[in-house]
């Protein structure tokens, strides 16, 4: 019975074996996650006074309500569709009164579950309101991502980045790696299966790249090459910012890939845009402001989050904790540069 289990000559277990438990440490992990994740939640919805409150209130309860009414009206034509389907006439009149039963039972749940969460949400509105009058006053600031009110003291701030790498590393340093190490360069694999693989040279990646990846290597290419960061006088690098530009253009389009893939540059349109002809081909340096900004801006706006997203290439490692650590480490070297910007004209001896 034990040879069974295995596949022949290769001495591995078939995919019927039995797969091993969870260790102690993933399960308090996992359960760990999931209590964040409920936090999160409810912090999230935490309304941030009695208005707030009785708009979200009425929300849940109108939800609820509507709720109710579909599952009251629903339940009895399913229970009619399936006992007509199993037992013709007897069956669907049984299907009927079963299913409004349980559509009756259904409705009021759902509408005294809207109803709780309603009343709840206008409670905890009331109970929000004297926070929400004082707070201001002591000039905190309201925040929807962690439900409370905030006090930012830039000094603190500072002191705290101080030790925290410019780049975040901390916190996507092994996203990053990720990213680089499973990004298979061109020639990673067999190219027989395209037309042409100059768009994927052009991008350094091989033709089976996934989209998350190819989006990763134009955002790097499209940095080193752009004119801001190389200058205007550098011809070579123009011309790759260009090439990186067009081969994103088209293959981060699910249609274009395909067409290329099978016709190569012959299959487009003279423009790139289309398999036909179409209109004008994006400019390079706007295409790429407009999914990431621009490094030029970068001490007003930082690293935008769809560019971060580019960086790691989507990587499962990076959580939505995680971002909004990244993204609150961003607000504050904003908010410190403008500061010191400021200072000049807030000075006591101006």
């Amino acid at each position: 019975m034990a040879d069974e289990t295995k596949q022949q000559g290769g001495g591995e277990e078939t995919p019927n074996a039995a797969k091993p438990k969870p260790t102690r440490e993933e399960l308090e992990a996992e359960q760990q996650a999931a209590k964040e994740q409920l936090q999160a939640i409810l912090d999230s919805s935490r309304p941030k006074h009695l208005g707030y409150g009785i708009t979200s209130g009425v929300g849940n309860i109108v939800s609820g309500a509507v709720g109710a009414a579909g599952v009251i009206v629903l339940a009895p034509m399913m229970g009619t569709a399936v006992g007509a389907k199993e037992g013709g006439v007897v069956g669907g009149t049984l299907g009927l009164i079963g299913g409004a039963v349980v559509g009756a039972v259904g409705g009021v749940a759902v509408a005294v579950g809207g109803a709780v969460q309603g009343v709840t949400q206008i409670v905890r509105g009331a109970a929000a309101t004297p926070a929400a009058i004082i707070e201001p006053s002591r000039g905190k600031w309201w925040n929807d991502a962690e439900g409370k009110w905030i006090l930012t003291n830039l000094d603190d701030e500072e002191k705290a980045l101080l030790n925290v790498p410019e780049e975040d590393d901390d916190i996507l340093g092994n996203a990053k790696k990720w990213a680089k190490e499973s990004t298979k360069p061109p020639g990673a694999i067999t190219a027989s299966k395209v037309a042409s693989t100059a768009y994927y040279d052009a991008l350094e990646v091989a033709p089976d790249a996934e989209p998350s990846k190819l989006k990763r290597q134009y955002y790097l290419l499209a940095r080193k090459y752009h004119p801001d960061r190389v200058g205007k006088d550098d011809e070579e690098s123009a011309e790759k910012f260009k090439d990186v530009a067009e081969a994103y253009q088209v293959l981060s389009d699910p249609e274009l890939r395909h067409k290329y893939d099978l016709e190569g540059k012959e299959g487009l349109s003279p423009d790139k845009t289309d398999v036909a002809d179409g209109p004008q081909q994006a400019d390079p340096a706007m295409l790429f402001a407009f999914l990431f900004g621009s490094d030029k801006f970068g001490d007003y706006i930082g690293r935008l989050a769809m560019a971060t997203s580019a960086l790691v290439a989507d990587s499962p490692d990076v959580t939505a904790k995680d971002a909004r650590i990244v993204q609150k480490r961003r607000v504050a070297r904003l908010a410190i540069k403008l500061a010191e910007r400021l200072r000049v004209w807030t000075a006591e001896d101006y």
